[in-house]
């Protein structure tokens, strides 16, 4: 019987510590498990917190620019289209367009470029809308500095804005490219940006006023009046008398007695801010209105 008792003793305290080893393996998985999604949870969550703030090289790998499409757009060389932040360039067959275009291929063509994202990622086209870098080089703001582009910061990409009117200042006082001034007589130029009511229900009731306030005619023929945007309205041939204004609305209507319309389907001016570009035949700047 003693020997017995032994032998169940020795079989229940072997189960014991077995036991005992098998809930302290348990007991550690389970930590680790826990410590592993805990641990995961954490990476993604400051990964995610980084890209809010370090939106710089947000593309993966060294990324070269293959095409550029004119002064504001180009093909990268994983065939993604980028879009400058902030700025806008002449249009196809306006002036400064292919001087435009061939400054940005002489600052970035086939070379490595660093972008940064600042709210919106693309825009309606599906292009990557970025700040974009060579090097030290900030090339968005080099093309307003230099004269080749305009300002057109719209919320909420507004990162750079004041560094961008900056730059338009300085290429403005130098009479930089886009700025070169016409030496057409003094005109006065207005706009009513704010239409009564609803703009989209009223676009006539905005309208842009231009005065010739010189002493002679002046045939307004292929002149063109645009917005900080792509809207672009160009004159046909109309003589401007000294003393008279006509008004161009944006809306639609027969052109009769001074009054022109635009043609556009929806409002042209924003009501907050905006700027009109009134240039002349040769594309040369005759005024600026900002409000």
């Amino acid at each position: 019987m003693v020997i017995v008792s032994k032998a169940l003793i020795k079989f229940f305290m072997c189960r014991i510590h077995i036991q005992k080893i098998t809930n302290v393996f348990l007991i550690l998985t389970a930590i680790l498990t826990i410590f592993c999604f805990y641990g995961c949870g954490i990476y993604c969550s400051n990964d995610n917190n980084l890209s809010e703030y370090n939106n710089k090289s947000s593309e993966k790998g060294k990324l070269y620019v293959k095409e550029v499409i004119d002064g504001d757009t180009f093909i990268l060389s994983n065939s993604e289209r980028v879009r400058l932040i902030g700025i806008n360039t002449p249009e196809a067959g306006r002036y400064y367009f292919n001087e435009a275009k061939d400054v940005l291929e002489i600052l970035i063509l086939g070379k490595e470029v660093e972008l940064e994202k600042d709210v919106t990622d693309r825009d309606k086209y599906g292009r990557l809308l970025r700040y974009v870098y060579v090097e030290e080089l900030f090339v968005n703001i080099e093309m307003v500095k230099r004269g080749f582009a305009n300002v057109y910061t719209y919320p909420p990409d507004v990162k750079y804005t004041e560094e961008f009117l900056e730059a338009e200042r300085y290429a403005r006082l130098n009479e930089a490219g886009l700025w070169k001034k016409s030496e057409t007589c003094k005109l006065e130029v207005d706009i009513n940006y704010d239409a009564e009511g609803n703009d989209n229900s009223n676009l006539n009731g905005e309208y842009v006023t231009i005065k010739n306030m010189g002493t002679s005619s002046l045939n307004l023929e292929k002149w063109t009046v645009k917005d900080s945007g792509t809207n672009i309205y160009e004159f046909c041939k109309y003589a401007l008398e000294p003393g008279s204004a006509i008004y161009l609305f944006s809306g639609s209507g027969k052109d009769v007695d001074g009054k022109l319309y635009w043609g556009s389907s929806k409002p042209i001016w924003n009501n907050d801010h905006d700027t009109l570009y009134l240039r002349d035949k040769a594309g040369l700047l005759v005024e600026i209105y900002n409000y």
